[in-house]
């Protein structure tokens, strides 16, 4: 029984252990979906590093190309649910994945959806930013 509940717990605490960084960075993932509903772009503009780039079906953006996308009142955020999410820290660097959930719109023309995301964060002057980004959508199915 000893040897059971001793193996159950190896196979079970990688998934349950989480660093107070991991903790941070799922957390911050979390602050961005609200801020993108809110349209908080002074959140936004710090999140996101001076060097980030990010990529998805359209293409890559910059920084200051994203925030304008995100100011713009064209687009609109009205629901993002966040599942799946997973981070890892690698010295100064965060990496975390995740599915979003979302209901937007572009335009006036539904971008709703399920997402996968990958960014990845470096701790710089104390705190976490953005430095890369990808996005891809999901084709419906539960991944």
């Amino acid at each position: 029984m000893f040897r059971f509940l001793f193996l159950l717990t190896l196979i079970a605490t990688p998934a349950l252990a989480q660093s107070p960084a991991e903790r941070e960075l799922i957390a911050l993932e979390h602050r961005y979906a609200r801020a993108l509903i809110a349209k908080d772009i002074a959140f936004l503009r710090a999140y996101y590093a001076p060097d980030w780039r990010g990529g998805n079906w359209n293409g890559f953006y910059t920084r200051s190309t994203l925030l304008q996308r995100l100011a713009d009142r064209r687009y609109l955020v009205k629901s993002m649910r966040l599942r799946d999410v997973r981070a890892r820290v690698i010295g100064n660097v965060g990496i975390v994945q995740g599915v979003d959930e979302e209901v937007t719109s572009m335009n006036g023309r539904d971008t709703s959806g399920l997402w996968g995301f990958t960014d990845i964060f470096e701790r710089r002057g104390g705190r976490w930013v953005a430095i890369a980004s990808q996005t891809t959508r999901i084709d419906g199915r539960r991944p």
